[in-house]
């Protein structure tokens, strides 16, 4: 009976979701560690086969321009990773950054994807370049969404490059305690593994992938060749991490009358440390006291054109571990966990964090993580519990999979704010897939009934991913006016949604100059529950276009519907008032090729803007001088003129950014922003020594100047706020 529902149902898997290739690659394991020098020389390496590399683009599955030997074997300790890249033109190799996780496209880089889980969904990333830099990454939701790449992920790992006059050449060692899988006789991990060649736009990859899913095509695990490894262990890491913090700290607030500014000037002492325990060999328990995040890197400024919040990525590294673990999302920036909100107070001030714990793994078909923060008293905002469980479990297919979160932030005086939600991800056949989100808050705040919709949020969606020919995407959504996910990030509340995408593009195929363009159409309309009246409907309509040496041009017409129930700031002059807008706006965005020395982003929007026009333009160039200075910068300028109302809005926002990387070890980086609508320079320089993974010497200057200190009464500070800030940590893997 079994074989006959095997010969019925194993063809229509194949025509739903395409057979593929489905061999293994069986990889060498080497009888001793090789000589770790970057010439590939030893005899070893000899003994593994070569993996064919083809073209990805600008040409798909052609042979590459130059010959390129990439290898992969191991021994009891490390996965090594070997690649020849020869160049007819060494002279021509472009290596113009040493800075630790800088992938750009002004250099050639080389290296590798695993999906150690095999899950299809989940993939970490080890790179470099000709200067010797390592770059790794932490992909989630296979390489697919707004940020399927997890950069500010770092793992303990090393690499060795040599150049001569034939070309690059590299070894890389992975230990397998930095690669968390499970353990079994015989380990089956995804692998993809490439080399850019940036003067030629051209990257060469194996396994082929098309690149019609986008910039990731070459991140998504479920398109990797499987390999596969016997014996070996999964290692158990014992990592601990103290760190001692020490500096001055200068603040000017204004006093209990608020007739002057009164300095405080505090010296910072401070010591604390992280652990990373491996209880078995598929779950790790992370650690954190006294939490420190004093190597951040500075946020950059932004301008609000909007109503709404502005969103800000994660950049502190004790949340970067198994961050996808906690990915729920709706929609492209809404989420029911906003790691963020975890030691920043509701003024948006550091709140400090007394300490936590995560737990994070996977057990057959489970991914499973667990995080809980306390955070100290400070001033009038109370100390908190802050926490957050995940489980998904993979079902039907490779891509599809079921799950539920729950989120909890309380004091200990009774006041509290849990969300729970439930998701469903389903891969339906080939690129067609479904999602559906359903999740519920509850608070001491509102009564709570397990079947209220004004507590509840629900999502689903209907789309396709691939890029090549026609795609689509349809979704709609509602979230209750209770519905408060206080560990979450939401735009707006008591609200129906209706989105949409149609595309379609073309990839010319035989033209040497034109890569792909096509148009694209989208959009979302937005109800009040309350009044069931059109909030917003915001759409766009446009054309694309991309060159065989990476320039990009996009067009798009833009019309929108606004209907305010109540007036919102543009800035303190300037307030968008109580009624009902229908407007249109034009905008071309531009970018050069990204081989050239020096690059940029351009981008101009112009139009009607609720009852006045705005126009806004930006440029954000980059020139890579040498592989030891990196210059950047960018320039936004936004203004709109409301003649009805006699109000103008006028901003000028410019960032200035330097970069002097002596080495891949040592580096100085500089930021200088203004924002003329706060009127103030923000200063940020970090110097930053990093011998190995692990050990880290910070020194942290930051700035807050005010340019026009007599435009309000009493006259403001020279400067709102200073820091001098050092900090050394150490990792003992014990």
């Amino acid at each position: 009976m079994k074989k006959v529902f095997a010969l019925i149902l194993v063809p229509f898997y194949v025509l739903l979701y395409g057979q593929g290739d489905t061999t293994v690659v069986h990889i060498i394991k080497l009888d001793q560690p090789i000589k770790f020098d970057g010439w590939v020389e030893d005899w070893e390496w000899s003994l593994v086969p070569v993996f064919d590399l083809r073209t990805q683009f600008p040409r798909l599955d052609e042979a590459p321009s130059e010959r390129t030997e990439v290898r992969l074997a191991y021994d009891d300790d490390f996965l090594y990773l070997s690649g020849r890249m020869f160049d007819l033109e060494p002279h021509l190799i472009m290596a113009n950054t040493k800075k630790r996780d800088a992938l750009t496209g002004a250099t050639e880089y080389f290296g590798m994807l695993l999906d150690t889980y095999n899950d299809n969904k989940n993939a970490l990333a080890f790179f470099t370049t000709p200067t010797g830099l390592r770059w790794d990454a932490a992909v989630s939701n296979d390489a697919l969404g707004n940020n399927p790449l997890n950069m500010d992920w770092n793992a303990f790992w090393d690499v060795q490059v040599q150049r001569n006059e034939e070309g690059w050449f590299v070894e890389m060692r992975v230990p397998f305690s930095s690669l968390a899988f499970e353990q079994k006789e015989e380990v089956i991990m995804g692998f993809t593994t490439w080399r850019y060649i940036a003067r030629k736009n051209e990257v060469d990859i194996f396994p082929v992938i098309p690149p019609d899913y986008g910039d990731f095509s070459s991140f998504r695990p479920s398109l990797s060749k499987d390999v596969s490894f016997t014996g070996i262990r999964s290692e158990k890491p014992f990592y601990l991490t103290p760190y001692a913090l020490t500096g001055q700290t200068l603040i000017n607030d204004l006093d209990e009358d608020e007739d002057a500014y009164m300095k405080t000037t505090d010296v910072v002492t401070e010591v604390g440390g992280d652990i990373k325990y491996g209880i078995s060999k598929n779950w790790t328990l992370d650690l954190s006291f006294n939490t420190d995040f004093a190597q951040v890197e500075a946020d950059d400024q932004q301008v609000n054109l909007t109503r709404f919040s502005l969103f800000f990525p994660e950049k502190r590294l004790f949340f970067q571990e198994r961050a996808g673990i906690f990915y729920y999302n709706f929609g492209r920036s809404d989420q029911l966990f906003y790691s963020r909100r975890i030691g920043i107070n509701e003024d948006g001030e550091a709140q400090r964090i007394l300490g936590g714990a995560r737990i994070v793994g996977r057990s057959g078909l489970w991914d499973i993580g667990f995080l809980s923060m306390h955070t100290a008293d400070d001033g009038d905002f109370k100390g908190e519990n802050l926490s957050v469980l995940r489980a998904r479990r993979d079902i039907i297919n490779e891509n599809s999979d079921i799950g539920m979160i729950v989120t909890n932030q309380m004091d200990f005086e009774g006041q509290y704010n849990t969300t729970y939600g439930l998701d469903l991800n389903v891969r339906l056949w080939k690129d067609q897939f479904l999602a559906i989100r359903w999740a519920q808050t509850l608070s001491d705040e509102s009564e709570y009934s397990l079947f209220s919709m004004q507590h509840s949020r629900a999502w689903i969606s209907l789309s396709s991913r691939n890029q090549r020919g026609f795609s689509y995407g349809t979704s709609i959504s509602r979230a209750g006016k209770d519905f408060n996910p206080s560990l979450g990030f939401e735009r707006r509340d008591n609200y129906t949604r209706f989105g949409n995408r149609l595309q379609y593009s073309w990839f010319t195929d035989d033209n040497p100059k034109i890569f792909s363009h096509g148009f694209d159409s989208g959009g979302s309309i937005h109800w009040s529950n309350e009044t069931g009246k059109i909030e917003s409907l915001n759409w766009r309509l446009g054309w694309s276009l991309t060159t065989t040496n990476g320039m990009n041009v996009q067009f798009r017409a833009r019309p929108n519907v606004e209907n305010l129930n109540e007036d919102f700031d543009l800035s303190d002059d300037v307030t968008i008032p109580v009624g009902d807008y229908d407007f249109t706006s034009f905008s071309i965005e531009a970018n050069t090729p990204p081989a050239l020395r020096a690059s940029a982003l351009l981008s101009m929007e112009t139009g009607q803007f609720y009852d006045g026009t705005r126009t806004s333009i930006s440029i954000d160039p980059t020139l890579n001088l040498s592989s030891s200075l990196e210059l950047g910068g960018s320039y936004q300028y936004n203004v709109a003129n409301f003649k009805l109302r006699n109000q103008k809005f006028q901003v000028h926002l410019v960032r200035l950014k330097s970069l002097i990387m002596f080495s891949t070890k040592l580096s100085v980086a500089a930021l200088l922003q203004y924002n003329s609508l706060d009127k103030n320079f923000l200063g940020n320089i970090r110097f930053r020594y990093n011998p190995s993974e692990g050990n880290d010497l910070y020194v942290v200057w930051n700035d807050d100047v005010n340019v026009d200190r007599f435009r309000e009464s009493p006259h403001l500070p020279m400067r709102n706020q200073r820091a001098i800030l050092v900090k050394y940590s150490y990792t003992f893997r014990l």
